[in-house]
């Protein structure tokens, strides 16, 4: 037997929770299949839990229309996850320290976050100083207030899987796909059963899984690349977050009595997808981590890499941090998010496109859509 659902979403981690939740809003059926025992256990724990309002993109991305084109998404997003699950922002009556190393891109940073409407406010070394007593702003050239807050991800995908239950969502978890014809998976459950599940549109948001699953089931290649990244995780080090807006330059943010650091462009090409600690790349940030509190040590402290992908035409082209909607086959959509801040643009975009091929016929048309339908019964014909 074959159940039909409207949409299934295959993956759920950030995306795919978010796209599941927001299609069954709008009434779809949805089914999310996931291949682990646990949501979102791969790429979407694995980061400083930054809810990032454009400071760092807009300046960290060469090309300024497309750093601002990704600033202000994430301006976006921000204020949505904000406005979804305000119970998931932490340190809220803080805000942010941004740190400039290289004083000779001051004019073009503030002028970058004006042009984006980012937040900000720049701040003396000594008023730096009396928020973060251990740290050491002697390198930096200029110091802001920033917007960006830490956010309690496991919390936000909580509420996303409950948000989407109530609206009729299944969840198959522990599922292997093993055979895809046509619009219908075949699936094996924990206990070696077989079932089959069948969609009007079928959207992967697996991340690091998705070149390897569409060879799989559809013998296609994806243009996917993947980069390795590193973070630690210690004791907290500071009142609020505090980052760097240069590259090679340690960023943080903190959950409860823990800090969680990454290290700006440490992303490093690699063949496969798992989650080996690079011991170089780890040294590079633990030593990162000791330019900003020369102090700090922790024998606990705990190495952490994560694996995430891009979409690309070109292999040499640099690292893609926006998102991709791609269609490869017709009614298979590959969804990539390039960061969790930008998730509730991708999600946007998936709804509005499943929502033109998937029609509900007791909303009335627009002439608009009336037009638009005729043109294409016209370019058929």
């Amino acid at each position: 037997m074959t159940v039909n659902y409207d949409v299934i979403v295959v993956g759920a981690g950030a995306a795919g929770l978010m796209t599941a939740q927001r299609l069954s809003q709008i009434g779809l059926s949805v089914v999310v299949i996931e291949q682990k025992p646990r949501l979102a256990s791969g790429p979407s724990t694995r980061n400083e839990g930054w809810l990032h309002r454009g400071t760092y993109h807009a300046v960290s991305i060469r090309d300024r229309a497309n750093a601002l084109q990704v600033a202000r998404r994430c301006i976006y997003g921000h204020k949505q996850l904000k406005a979804f699950v305000p119970e998931a922002i932490e340190d809220t009556d803080k805000r942010s320290i941004a740190i400039l190393r290289d004083g000779d891109r001051l004019e073009d940073v503030i002028s970058r976050w004006e042009d984006a409407n980012v937040s900000f406010r720049q701040i003396s070394p000594l008023a730096a100083a009396s928020r973060v007593p251990a740290a050491d702003f002697s390198r930096a050239a200029a110091l802001f207030e920033v917007n960006d807050v830490s956010i309690n991800t496991r919390l936000l995908y909580r509420k996303l899987l409950g948000t989407a239950r109530v609206s009729g969502c299944t969840f198959l978890v522990a599922h292997r796909i093993i055979r895809c014809e046509g619009l219908t998976l075949e699936l094996e459950d924990p206990n070696g059963g077989h079932l089959r599940v069948s969609g009007q549109r079928i959207v992967y948001t697996t991340g690091a899984e998705t070149g390897y699953l569409f060879t799989a089931l559809h013998k296609v290649e994806i243009p996917v690349r993947y980069w390795k990244s590193h973070l630690v995780v210690t004791k907290r080090l500071a009142p609020m977050g505090v980052f760097y807006l240069d590259a090679h330059e340690a960023a943080m943010m903190h959950h409860g009595e823990v800090s969680v650091i990454g290290f700006n462009e440490d992303a490093v090409l690699c063949d496969v997808r798992g989650y080996n600690v690079i011991p170089d790349r780890a040294k590079n940030l633990r030593q990162g981590i000791r330019k900003i509190f020369p102090s700090w040590h922790d024998p606990d402290a705990m190495d952490i890499a994560c694996v995430k992908v891009d979409l690309v035409d070109q292999e040499d082209a640099a690292r893609s941090l926006n998102v991709a909607i791609r269609e490869p086959i017709p009614g298979h959509i590959v969804a990539l998010p390039g960061k969790l801040t930008e998730t509730p643009y991708l999600t946007d975009a998936i709804v509005a496109k499943i929502h033109d091929a998937i029609d509900d016929d007791l909303i009335s048309a627009r002439p608009c859509d009336r037009y638009a339908a005729a043109s294409a019964m016209r370019e058929i014909a």
